[in-house]
């Protein structure tokens, strides 16, 4: 394993098993994740975040679905359960196209919080792009499509995803911030899943953002009945929403 990044807090022990690759300043994580692909030698690339504990058969999983010659893409899932209100919110308003409770299959786009690539597909499309502050993972799912490669979403490659966000304005700044990087607000992606151009502008997402965070949090909540046993969670989801949009329309010109 290859850890790539800051240890301020000293939590990183390097033995036979961990390297710790330092860097001298924080990066961003498609930087982080290119640093990491170039200092391995593997014929297989998986991806994790530094916030998440994987299942302890996960690589197992990853492993046997890669003897399959036709899989190069395989993204795994993120495990609904938690007890911590921010964890479970945070979860179910951005991961929850990728909770375990769905079942395989393929996918427009894969998160990159747990993802395995073949490096000879990685390489075809020259790694991630590492200028995006955000959204690292849309944009090389979008390319690796655009390549001719499946994305596969396999449940049982579960991950524990614990974000270290334990209050509501925590919540809503990490919200913000993806709202702000998301490619559904990019010019870049006017054919691969961005908004329509109308729908970019920003007096249009504020003006609009109560019934748009209103829509995207109906949509989680029909999308699964395990889900819908959270409807507790609701009013947080959807302040989480609000504040995607207004992150949205604050987008960087590109």
């Amino acid at each position: 394993m290859i850890v790539v990044g800051r240890d301020d807090l000293g939590l990183v022990h390097q033995n036979d098993l961990v390297r710790f690759e330092r860097t001298p300043e924080v990066m961003y994580p498609g930087q982080a994740r290119n640093y990491g692909a170039t200092q391995s030698t593997g014929e297989i690339l998986v991806f994790i975040d530094a916030d998440c504990v994987p299942r302890l058969d996960w690589l197992k999983i990853i492993y046997a679905r890669f003897t399959e010659a036709d899989i190069s893409i395989l993204g795994g899932s993120v495990e609904i359960s938690s007890d911590n209100i921010w964890t479970l919110t945070d979860n179910l308003s951005l991961f929850h196209e990728y909770l375990n409770i769905h079942p395989p299959g393929t996918r427009s786009l894969l998160a990159s919080l747990n993802l395995a690539i073949r490096r000879a597909a990685f390489d075809r499309v020259s790694g991630f792009d590492d200028s995006l502050i955000a959204s690292e993972d849309s944009d090389i799912s979008i390319r690796l499509r655009q390549a001719g490669y499946n994305l596969l979403f396999e449940p049982q490659a579960a991950v524990h995803h614990i974000p270290p966000r334990s209050t509501l304005r925590g919540m809503l700044t990490h919200h913000y911030h993806q709202g702000k990087h998301s490619i559904k607000v990019d010019s870049r992606y006017e054919n691969n899943g961005a908004f329509p151009r109308l729908l970019r502008k920003p007096w249009i997402l504020i003006l609009f953002s109560l019934l748009l965070a209103a829509g995207a949090t109906l949509r989680i909540y029909r999308s699964s009945a395990i889900i819908r046993g959270y409807i507790l969670l609701a009013p947080l989801i959807y302040v989480s929403k609000i504040a995607w949009c207004i992150g949205a329309a604050h987008h960087p010109a590109r």
